[in-house]
């Protein structure tokens, strides 16, 4: 079992690298094509429709993937409770279009929140079947659709730019997302959804704990937009987005896809308590060896990665970038535990750490961006993040039985490795500066990366034998990985 989520994992990394490296092009392109404050416009309204998904987010297709044995009923009533979510989230994204932009001062909200409900409802009759592909554990033809799909938004909204030069290209690239999701649904998949409601009480027993689960994340990530928006404007709000989406690049493209590999595996384990265990320390062990280097690596290059990609225009996200780099790291950490309390049914665990970081959240944002506006607001999330694990790692060790000695053994030499890269490539870009011109910025990336890769490599195995070269997630990742690329080659 360990192989086969390792094996999902690698796909779903491969797919976010994918992806990753087409929303890196597109960032690039439309960050020189369209100005800060077109993503702000898109981000405001993109704010108010989360707050409004809050109410949908029953993640009917995590209950699918938990049930060891779901029927044909299981798959329609999902569907079908799908559509009715979507149809109720069209027509309140719509109704809230006019308070919305009322709220910002924005006129150019209502347009925007129309075409987003719009493509919402299309989204809702998206083939429930696809959810086979993570429960049969074949993430190839998961890596497909996934892929296929955003491609599809990718060259759209690229040529949408390019014709336009206005936030609407933004729109129509999600737009363009969301339906042809759905088409790729049924082109995939032969399973073929009917209308039924038979099995809805099955299927709110366990979606309940995760819509509160949900709601209490989303919110985690729009208040602090919804504060921004509110009180700094869409320029700054525009800096905002941007900058909290590459500061969390370690965590949407390694971890995130990671994550959804392990509910499954993490499923079938539910009943051996011991092989849970084992495989929980090991891909926490996994997720801080690629998480820490790479969270600490945007931090230290934060500078040359945003007059590289995005241009001088754009400066202001550069602490944005190095403080939520960090809430990142947290937020892969968390999420990693969150898929483990998922998948042993309970889903309420996950949703009162999220609370507990709203608690601190909350208050944090009103003290700290009264003072110091925008960075205010970052360093507000990273105290409720950091404050969010001192209630998660008791639950979790707690929950698996972990020897605290035994979790620390595993994860200690990431810890060390990511430090001391961190401190090299900041010595040896110690001259660079965000205004020193393009060049330089070039020269930055092209010294800090090789040079924290390296560092970062040599140390980590230089500990690892210090260690007495332990059966650990080092050796345990080199030959899934290796394994996984040659099979890839032929």
């Amino acid at each position: 079992m360990r192989k086969e989520i390792a094996k999902g994992a690698a796909w779903m990394v491969l797919f976010r690298l994918a992806d990753r490296s087409l929303g890196i092009v597109s960032t690039a392109i439309l960050a020189r094509l369209l100005m800060p404050a077109d993503f702000g416009v898109v981000a405001m309204a993109m704010s108010v429709i989360a707050l409004i998904e809050l109410a949908t987010a029953f993640s009917f297709e995590i209950a699918l993937i938990q049930n060891p044995k779901p029927e044909k009923v299981h798959y329609d009533t999902a569907w079908t409770l799908n559509i009715l979510l979507a149809m109720g989230g069209a027509a309140a994204t719509v109704a809230f279009a006019n308070p919305a932009a009322s709220f910002y001062n924005e006129p150019r909200l209502v347009s925007v929140m129309v075409a987003i409900g719009a493509a919402w409802l299309i989204s809702g009759f998206e083939n429930v079947g696809t959810v086979n592909f993570r429960r049969e554990m074949n993430f190839a033809r998961e890596f497909r659709f996934l892929a296929l799909k955003r491609v599809v938004s990718f060259v759209v909204g690229i040529a949408a730019a390019f014709a336009l030069r206005s936030y609407w290209a933004l729109v129509i690239g999600t737009v363009t997302g969301r339906v042809a999701g759905v088409a790729l649904s049924y082109l995939m998949e032969p399973f073929r959804p009917r209308l039924s409601l038979a099995a809805r009480r099955q299927l709110f027993g366990f979606s309940g704990g995760m819509l509160a689960s949900n709601f209490a994340w989303v919110a985690i990530g729009r208040i602090p937009q919804l504060f921004t928006g509110r009180m700094l404007g869409a320029q700054t709000l525009g800096t905002y987005t941007v900058g909290a989406e590459i500061a969390q690049l370690a965590h949407t493209e390694l971890i995130a896809p990671i994550n959804r590999a392990m509910i499954p595996g993490y499923s079938r384990l539910s009943g051996n308590v011991d092989s849970f265990r084992r495989v929980s320390i090991d891909s926490a062990a996994g997720i801080l060896l690629l998480v820490l280097p790479a969270t600490v690596g945007i931090a230290v290059v934060a500078g040359p990665i945003v007059r590289v990609l995005l241009g001088e225009q754009w400066h202001d996200a550069v602490p944005v970038i190095q403080v939520l780099a960090f809430s990142g790291a947290v937020n892969a950490i968390l999420s990693n535990q969150g898929a483990a309390y998922v998948a042993l049914g309970r889903p309420y665990l996950l949703t009162a750490i999220h609370l507990s970081r709203l608690i601190v959240l909350v208050p944090m944002l009103f003290l700290l961006s009264s003072r110091w506006g925008l960075l205010g607001i970052v360093y507000a999330e990273l105290v409720g993040a950091a404050a969010s694990l001192f209630v998660s790692y008791p639950v979790l060790f707690r929950q698996l039985r972990i020897p605290v000695k035994e979790y620390v053994a595993a994860l200690w030499r990431p810890l060390v490795a990511s430090a001391f890269m961190g401190a090299v490539v900041h010595a040896a870009l110690g001259w660079h500066e965000f205004d020193a011109g393009l060049a330089a910025a070039i020269q930055g990336l092209v010294i800090g990366v090789p040079v924290g890769v390296l560092t970062y490599a040599v140390t980590l195995w230089v500990l690892w034998h210090m260690s007495g070269r332990p059966e650990a997630v080092e050796a345990i990742m080199a030959r899934y990985i290796g394994a996984t690329c040659r099979s890839f080659m032929r």
